[in-house]
C-alpha cells in the first residue's frame, strides 16, 4: 500500500488508539487475517501457534462463515463446506513448542464482505476471537498513517510504502531527497534498494522533520505498540504483534546489502512448495507421490502477477515455508510463442507492446523481488521459454521476422536481465528450447552465437545470468539409454539417420545441455556458469517403456523399438502422454545446477478443439492444430499424438496429469 505523507509528526495521538485497539484483543492460539480483498473474492491467512511446553504432532482448525465460501487452499487440507476444516499437511503438523506456522486460502464474499470468523481447534484454546495480531499491526498502520497525514503541516510530500507494518522507507516525490551519506533517492524503488532505511534529509537541508517522522514512526511507534499489547495480550499474541509491528530490524527493513550470491541457487536449499499447485496435485488419485515437490511458478501475463494469491502471495508463503530457493517463469514477451499459436501472448509489438513488457510486466515484478523481507531467498528466473530459438529456426513466420527486430525478443530479454540483474538474490537461467530443436549443428552453433549475444549485450553482459535452461514444458528424455551411440550402424547407417532422429546427434538432454556449457564457456562466459534441464515430463516410463536394445536389422525399427521417447515425433510438443521424470535435485551431474520441475505437471500445453471458447484471462491463446489428437503434424506427416479433451494452456488437466503419475520414471513410491 502506498500512502503519501507531508512532513512532520504528531503520533501520540494515533498511538493512544492502537494501544486502545490492542486492548480489546483476546488471547490467541490462532490468527486469522486478510490479507487481500477484491470486488467477489479475497484471500486470508491462518497462523497456528504452539504456545505449549511440548511438542505438538498434528493440529487442525475449524471455522464457520455468514456468507463467504472457500474456494482453494495451500499448505493445508481443508475439508467441509462451511463449516470448514484444516488439517496439516504432514510436513508442517510438527510443531516445537513456541512455534508458528501458517497456511492461506482463497474465497468468494458471495455478494458480502470479507468475514472474520471464529477460530476453533486443537491449539485454539476452546474458541478465538479473530482480532489477530496482524490485524491489530495492520489498524495501526493504518492509524498511524491516517494521523500523520492530517496533522502535519502542508508541504512537500514523502511517498512512503508500509509493506503491511508501521515501518516504512520513504523518497521525497518533489524536492530530492536523499540519504545521509548523500546519495540520492529518486524513487521508491530506490529507495527501497538503499542499505540505511533511517535518516533521510532534504539534499537542501531546508527540512530535518521527515527524519523524525520515518525514525518516529518505525521505532516510537512500534516500541510503543509492543508494549501495550504485551500487557493485554497472552504472550504468543504479544510475539505476533512484535513480530509484525516491529519489523523494521529484520523482514521489513529494506535489504543489508551482506546478500553473498551462491554458485548454484539450489545446493543444500529447502524448495518452495507452491501450495496451488500442490492442492490440485494432492487431489488426484496418488497425487501425494509428487505433491510436496517444487514446481515453478509461472507469470505468463501482467495479471497473473496480482491474480489468485499472485507472486507476492507465494513470495510469502516461500518465507512461512523456510523456503531457501524459489523458482518462477518470466513468460511474457510481445509477439510470445511466434510459431505457434496455443500460448500467443497478450502483447503485441506493433501495439507498443516493448513499453507495455516494461512499464507493466518487468516494473512490478522487480518491485515485488526487491521487498526486504525476500532478500534472503535465492529467486531463481527462467526467462522467457522457447523465445529467442524462434529466432533460429522460425523466421519464415511473420510474427517472428518482427520478434526479430526492435522491441522484440532480444530487446525484450536483455531489459529482463538488466532489471533483475540488480538483485543480488535473483538467478536468471535463459532457456535455450531442446535438443530436439537445435541440436543439428548448425541450428546449434547458430543458437550459440545468437543467445550469447544478447547476453552479451545486456549492462553486465556474462555476468547477468546464472547459466541456462533446457526442456522447459517439453518432453525430451534425460538420454536413451538403449541408443547410447548416436554413430552406431545398423542396416549400414548410423543410428542418427533414422526417420526419428533426422540426423541430429543428440538423443537425450544431458549430453545436449553439458555441450551448451562447454560452447559457452568457449564464447567467453565463465566457468561456472550452470545448466538446469526440466524433467517434469520427459520420464516415458509405464508399460510401453521398451527393456531392452531391438534385434531387429531394419533401422527405423531398431531406433523405434529401442527408444524410451514414446512420441510419434521430436517436434511433437503439445499435451503428449510422458511421464514423470527424475525428481528435483541439485548436482545431478557434472556442469548440471539442477534437475527441476519448470512445467508443473497436470497444467495443458494447449487447448485440443478449434471449436473452443476463449479463455477470458488470457484471450490471445488460441487452437493449434498440434494439440489435436485428430490432426498431423504437417512437417512430419505423422499423427501429434496429443491428448484429448485438453483445455487451454496454462489450465488444470487432470487426465494428463493421471498419465504423468502413471508413466513415471524413475516410478512413484
Amino acid at each position: 500500500m502506498i500512502t503519501t505523507f507531508k512532513k512532520g509528526s504528531g503520533l501520540s495521538a494515533v498511538l493512544g488508539l492502537a494501544i486502545a485497539a490492542a486492548s480489546h484483543g483476546a488471547a490467541a492460539d490462532c490468527s486469522y487475517s486478510i490479507s487481500n480483498e477484491w470486488g467477489s473474492g479475497y484471500t486470508a491467512e491462518i497462523t497456528v501457534t504452539n504456545d505449549t511446553g511440548s511438542t505438538v504432532e498434528g493440529w487442525d482448525v475449524s471455522w464457520q462463515y455468514n456468507s463467504n465460501q472457500v474456494t482453494n487452499s495451500w499448505n493445508a487440507q481443508v475439508s467441509g463446506s462451511n463449516p470448514y476444516t484444516a488439517t496439516d499437511m504432514g510436513w508442517n503438523g510438527t510443531l516445537q513448542p513456541g512455534q508458528s506456522v501458517s497456511f492461506g486460502f482463497q474465497g468468494s464474499t458471495n455478494g458480502g464482505s470479507a468475514e472474520q470468523p471464529t477460530l476453533e481447534g486443537s491449539l485454539c484454546g476452546g474458541g478465538t476471537a479473530s482480532s489477530s495480531a496482524s490485524s491489530v499491526a495492520s489498524s495501526v498502520a493504518s492509524s498511524v498513517a491516517s494521523s500523520v497525514a492530517s496533522s502535519t503541516p502542508s508541504g512537500v510530500f514523502l511517498q512512503c510504502n508500509w509493506y503491511g507494518t508501521v515501518y516504512s522507507v520513504c523518497s521525497d516525490t518533489q524536492s530530492g531527497w536523499g540519504y545521509e551519506d548523500g546519495e540520492s533517492c529518486v524513487s521508491r524503488s530506490a529507495c527501497e534498494s538503499q542499505p540505511e532505511p533511517y535518516g533521510l534529509v532534504d539534499e537542501d537541508n531546508s527540512s530535518s522533520e521527515a527524519s523524525s517522522v520515518a525514525s518516529s514512526v518505525s521505532s516510537s511507534a512500534s516500541s510503543a505498540v509492543s508494549s501495550s499489547v504485551s500487557s493485554a495480550v497472552s504472550s504468543s499474541a504479544s510475539s505476533a504483534v512484535s513480530s509484525t509491528a516491529s519489523s523494521a530490524a529484520s523482514s521489513s527493513a529494506p535489504p543489508t546489502g551482506d546478500y553473498q550470491r551462491v554458485d548454484n541457487p539450489f545446493e543444500g536449499t529447502q524448495l518452495y512448495i507452491d501450495p496451488v499447485w500442490s492442492e490440485k496435485a494432492m487431489g488426484e488419485p496418488g497425487g501425494e507421490a509428487i505433491a510436496n515437490e517444487n514446481t515453478a511458478v509461472w507469470m505468463d501475463r501482467r495479471g497473473a502477477i496480482t491474480d489468485g494469491i499472485g507472486l507476492k502471495g507465494h513470495l510469502d508463503e516461500a518465507v512461512n515455508q523456510g523456503a531457501d530457493t524459489f523458482m518462477f517463469v518470466v513468460y511474457n514477451l510481445p509477439n510470445r510463442d511466434c510459431a505457434a499459436l496455443a500460448s500467443n501472448g497478450e502483447l503485441r509489438i506493433s501495439e507498443n507492446g516493448f513499453q507495455i513488457y516494461q512499464d507493466e510486466y518487468i516494473a512490478p515484478i522487480k518491485e515485488l523481488l526487491s521487498q526486504p523481507k525476500y532478500s534472503n531467498l535465492h529467486i531463481v528466473a527462467i526467462i522467457e521459454v522457447d523465445s529467442l530459438p524462434n529466432l533460429v529456426t522460425n523466421l519464415d513466420e511473420p510474427d517472428c521476422q518482427e520478434a526479430n527486430g526492435p522491441g522484440g525478443y532480444a530487446d525484450g530479454i536483455q531489459h529482463a536481465l538488466n532489471e533483475l540483474s540488480d538483485l543480488p538474490n535473483v538467478y536468471s537461467y535463459v532457456d535455450i528450447a531442446h535438443s530436439g530443436w537445435l541440436g543439428w549443428s548448425d541450428n546449434f552453433s547458430e543458437a550459440v552465437q545468437l543467445i550469447g549475444d544478447t547476453v552479451k549485450g545486456t549492462d553486465k553482459g556474462v555476468d547477468s545470468i546464472a547459466g541456462y535452461v533446457t526442456n522447459s514444458a517439453n518432453y525430451t528424455p534425460l538420454e536413451e539409454p538403449y541408443l547410447p551411440d548416436p554413430s552406431l550402424q545398423v542396416g549400414g547407417q548410423p543410428v542418427r539417420s533414422a526417420s526419428f532422429y533426422e540426423w541430429n546427434p543428440y538423443f537425450g538432454e544431458l549430453e545436449f545441455a553439458q555441450d551448451w556449457r562447454d560452447a559457452m564457456i568457449q564464447n567467453g562466459f565463465p566457468s561456472d556458469i550452470g545448466m538446469l534441464i526440466d524433467t517434469g515430463r520427459n520420464g516415458w516410463g509405464g508399460p510401453d517403456r521398451p527393456t531392452g536394445v531391438s534385434s531387429s536389422s531394419d533401422l527405423d525399427t531398431y531406433v523405434d523399438e529401442s527408444r524410451v521417447d514414446r512420441r510419434h515425433h521430436r517436434g511433437n510438443w503439445c499435451n503428449q502422454p510422458g511421464g514423470v521424470g527424475e525428481r528435483p535435485q541439485a548436482n545431478p551431474a557434472p556442469g548440471i545446477d539442477a534437475f527441476v520441475w519448470v512445467k508443473p505437471q497436470g497444467e495443458s500445453d494447449g487447448v485440443s478443439t478449434a471449436d473452443f471458447e476463449q479463455d477470458p484471462n488470457d484471450p490471445a491463446k488460441q487452437h493449434d492444430p498440434m494439440c489435436s489428437p485428430d490432426a498431423n503434424n504437417e512437417d512430419a506427416g505423422v499423427p501429434t499424438g496429443a491428448l484429448p479433451n485438453a483445455p487451454h494452456a496454462g489450465r488444470w488437466f487432470p487426465e494428463a496429469f493421471n498419465l504423468l503419475l502413471d508413466n513415471a520414471y524413475p516410478p512413484l513410491d
